[in-house]
């Protein structure tokens, strides 16, 4: 699959607005990858796409002067009144959006950020937190509201405000998106190294509210690992923490704000832990002989601790599609590529496990030798760098494709979770067979993928994409992923993973979250919320709300 511009011209790329990304861009899938998937799913029918011209805006309220630049165009109200799972793109694009902000608010410091929470707190007006809208948990939804919703896009406060080279520590506004944030660290030399596959259009505040996980997080940790100071400002006032490399004062309140998704304050700056952006990456593929014997590998080299910046194992139906899709996208590679590996002695697809390591070329090197000697003796059999170099020019864009495949009636999405490493191969399992089985009664089938990312000493994530047939009435379709949604969930905490590993909470885990923090743990959550916002204007549908709202 290539990624293609169909959009010509300067200036900065618009965002689409019913789908992932910017305009002109798309990411087609392979013949043979429409194949396999109808072979399993059966024969699609497009899903609709509406004309954004026909859209017929509901007309937004009358809202008291917020004291910075604001916006009621019904296009950019459309466009923040939903995130980017699933059921927001289904929406969008059939036009089926039942509630808009009443204002766009466009605050460009933290002080005017205060003034737009004294007045919607006086007026009973809900604020909607907004950075780059890219969550998949329906945190930033508008949902159909007595009150009046301002939305609060964040992108006036994103610059890079002071930068302490000697520490390591860069200071950004909450607003800056992924690739503002490494080019202003760039001229020192110096990169954050989060990198999520939403990359290009999340943002810092984003990551800390949902407490997010980049790609290469084995090398440089997660946000609440690079995140060393932070200011909120929430209806009751101003929560400053200083940068410091430890504290003991108490419970640190850091962590209180990573993973709070706009309930306990608005973000409005960081600093981070920076380090010296690495000479060089390289990404080495092999092949495991079963996803059993994958799972060892990775976890005696997570437990030795090799210095690796990626770690990505994928299961025999994902490893079967980068077959079609990416390692061997020509019609007369691929034959010869699966009798090249049954003859290194993998029957089937084996398993595609991705080793990326970062320095200098010399050190990058030595990383991948001690790598590639470990997992030999697990039966590895090396494909060399071509589909790690494949897996790094495209790994931001494999979103579009959702879009491309909607396009002819397929539907897919994602669930991650984590677990120790004697509960991963089990878990899998058990997700595997409530996402098959999910659709039955509908005599619909769904295919599953699944991939091992983020490994720790002791566990690691597991990433679940599906598929299956979307139906062209958007109300059906809902249906259909809410049942997924719900049954993958069930099987997920029944196997003793936790509800999210990277996305947050957001609206559509909410009423899960008693599984895994106890009732105790809510109260705690709720008593802080009533404490930074007593009249609960701040996200209130987001978190703690118990309420099944999968496909509102």
């Amino acid at each position: 699959m290539v990624m293609t511009r169909s959009a010509a011209g300067g200036g900065p790329p618009r965002r689409r607005l019913a789908g992932w990304g910017f305009e002109g861009e798309s990411y087609p899938p392979s013949e043979s990858l429409l194949q396999w998937l109808t072979e399993r799913l059966g024969t699609t029918v497009p899903f609709p796409q509406f004309d954004p011209s026909s859209f017929q805006p509901i007309e937004p309220r009358a809202l008291p002067h917020l004291h910075c630049r604001i916006s009621q165009d019904p296009m950019e109200r459309l466009a923040h009144a939903r995130g980017q799972g699933l059921p927001d793109l289904l929406r969008l694009r059939a036009g089926a959006v039942s509630a808009l902000p009443d204002v766009v608010a466009h605050p460009g410091s933290a002080r005017e950020i205060e003034q737009v929470l004294n007045v919607c707190g006086r007026s009973e007006i809900r604020v909607i937190p907004w950075g780059g809208g890219t969550s998949v948990t329906g945190a930033v939804n508008v949902l159909p509201s007595q009150d009046s919703i301002v939305s609060l896009d964040m992108q006036g406060l994103s610059t890079l405000e002071d930068v302490d080279v000697e520490s390591g520590l860069a200071t950004f506004g909450a607003g800056v998106r992924g690739p503002a944030l490494e080019s202003q660290l760039a001229p020192y030399g110096l990169t954050l190294g989060h990198f999520p596959q939403s990359w290009e259009l999340s943002t810092l505040g984003g990551w800390i509210a949902t407490r997010a996980s980049g790609q290469e997080s084995l090398a440089y940790g997660g946000i609440d690992r690079l995140l060393a100071g932070v200011e909120a400002i929430a209806p009751s006032g101003r929560l400053e923490l200083a940068a410091m490399p430890s504290t003991a004062a108490g419970p640190d309140l850091r962590q209180l704000l990573l993973g709070s998704e706009g309930r306990f304050g608005v973000l409005t700056r960081a600093t981070v832990r920076v380090r010296r952006r690495p000479e060089t990456l390289h990404v080495e593929a092999l092949l495991l002989p079963s996803w059993e014997r994958g799972l060892e590998a990775v976890r005696e080299m997570s437990q030795a601790r090799l210095p690796l910046q990626i770690v990505r194992l994928s299961d025999e139906p994902e490893t079967e599609v980068a077959l079609r899709a990416g390692l061997a996208d020509h019609a007369l590679v691929a034959p010869l590529l699966r009798g090249w590996i049954r003859l290194r002695g993998i029957r089937g697809s084996g398993c595609l496990l991705l080793c990326g390591a970062a320095g200098s070329v010399g050190e990058t090197e030595a990383s991948l030798d001690r790598a590639a000697a470990l997992l030999r003796r697990h039966g590895a059999v090396a494909l060399g760098r071509r589909p790690g170099n494949r897996w790094l020019e495209d790994r931001f864009r494999h979103p579009y494709l959702r879009d491309s495949l909607l396009d002819r009636g397929i539907a897919t999405d994602t669930l991650e979770t984590a677990a120790p490493w004697s509960s991963l191969s089990s878990l899998a399992r058990r997700v595997r067979k409530a996402l098959e089985s999910a659709l039955q009664e509908e005599n619909e089938a769904t295919t599953v993928l699944c991939h091992l990312s983020h490994p720790y000493p002791d566990g690691a994530s597991l990433y679940f994409t599906f598929f299956f047939r979307c139906p062209a009435d958007v109300g059906e379709a809902l249906a259909r992923w809410g049942q997924l949604k719900r049954r993958a969930t069930e099987a997920l905490l029944d196997a003793g993973g936790t509800l999210t590993h990277h996305h947050g909470i957001g609206l559509w885990h909410a009423p899960w979250l008693d599984r895994e923090v106890g009732s105790t743990g809510r109260k705690l959550l709720e008593a802080t919320a009533r404490t930074a916002d007593p009249e609960g204007i701040l996200n209130p549908q987001v978190l703690l709300d118990p309420v099944d709202r999968l496909e509102t």
